[in-house]
């Protein structure tokens, strides 16, 4: 059965308005994240290696930040070479239940033609899952 997206569209960290939905034909990291949170740092290095691996192939990441401090997000964010968008809402985002996510952080598959592959939970190893994609 396929799982559409639920567009998020919101701003990024240079305050442009970037959508979920225009990264269609690629395969997509949906990251739900806190900067604020201990762990930030070791993710955020996970995602770059997986990053620099992929994107010359045609994967993307989407970060949804659910920080409270949307200067301390800036901060964090700017040397990131992929699509950081922040919700004002934080924890309360409708993403959040959108996608059913219980927990920060979380990440979800997105294949090329915008449908949902698969959680985190679900992934046992995420290159082959990309390769598998791309």
């Amino acid at each position: 059965q396929v799982i559409s997206v639920f567009d998020i569209p919101l701003n990024d960290n240079k305050g442009k308005r970037r959508s979920l939905t225009e990264f269609k034909g690629k395969v997509v990291l949906l990251d739900f994240h806190a900067f604020s949170m201990p762990e930030s740092v070791q993710r955020i290095m996970m995602l770059r290696d997986v990053y620099n691996k992929y994107h010359d192939r045609g994967f993307e990441i989407y970060q949804v930040s659910v920080d409270d401090n949307e200067h301390y997000w800036k901060t964090k964010t700017s040397a990131l070479p992929w699509v950081c968008v922040h919700d004002p809402a934080g924890v309360e985002s409708e993403y959040l239940q959108k996608y059913n996510v219980t927990q920060i952080p979380t990440f979800f598959l997105i294949d090329k033609n915008n449908s949902l592959e698969k959680r985190d939970s679900q992934i046992k190893d995420l290159d082959s899952e990309i390769q598998s994609l791309l």
